[in-house]
């Protein structure tokens, strides 16, 4: 499916499945809380879950900004996760794997707990990351429901800067959890 039609399957799926769930136990509803904690003026669903070439379900093409490209390497994180020999069962995809975390609303951070096993401090890290990222980036309004035609091919490859941005960040992830 591309993003435009996931784009409605999406708003249709959160509209009729977060009454049944608690917002403190599901990985994207803590991915949520964390950017809530970082941008307290925020409204993620709004705001984030259809930005960009990347940002929201599905992707592709190459990020359209920085922004995007935070998206863009979050998409990659959870990829990784997903490869972890210790990720493996079904509760441990990162759409549904609950972590511990702690919001600082003082500094507007993230920490995640050391309490975690290390599936659930991959998948925390990737969503700190990312909503670090989303704090110091420029939010672009036009770029906010952007239509997919505008996603360049990703046949054509990634461009040098988001691979960059997605390395960099990957190790950062990876060093982060490997300590902790």
């Amino acid at each position: 499916m591309y993003k435009s039609e996931l784009r409605n399957v999406s708003k249709a799926w959160l509209k009729y499945s977060v009454p049944i769930c608690n917002w403190s136990e599901r990985s994207l509803l803590q991915f949520r809380a964390m950017i809530k904690c970082v941008l307290p003026n925020s409204s993620p669903l709004e705001d984030f879950a259809d930005y960009g070439c990347y940002c929201g379900f599905g992707g592709q093409g190459t990020p359209v900004d920085q922004l995007d490209q935070c998206c863009f390497v979050h998409d990659h994180c959870y990829s990784m996760a997903s490869n972890l020999s210790s990720c493996d069962s079904l509760l441990d995809s990162p759409y549904v794997n609950i972590y511990d975390f702690r919001c600082d609303s003082a500094t507007n951070t993230v920490t995640c707990m050391s309490s975690n096993k290390e599936c659930d401090m991959f998948i925390c890290e990737c969503d700190r990351v990312a909503s670090a990222c989303f704090g110091v980036a420029p939010y672009n309004v036009s770029n906010n429901h952007l239509s997919s035609s505008l996603c360049k091919s990703a046949s054509g490859g990634s461009s040098s800067s988001a691979l960059t941005t997605v390395s960099f960040a990957l190790i950062l992830v990876l060093k982060l959890t490997s300590t902790a």
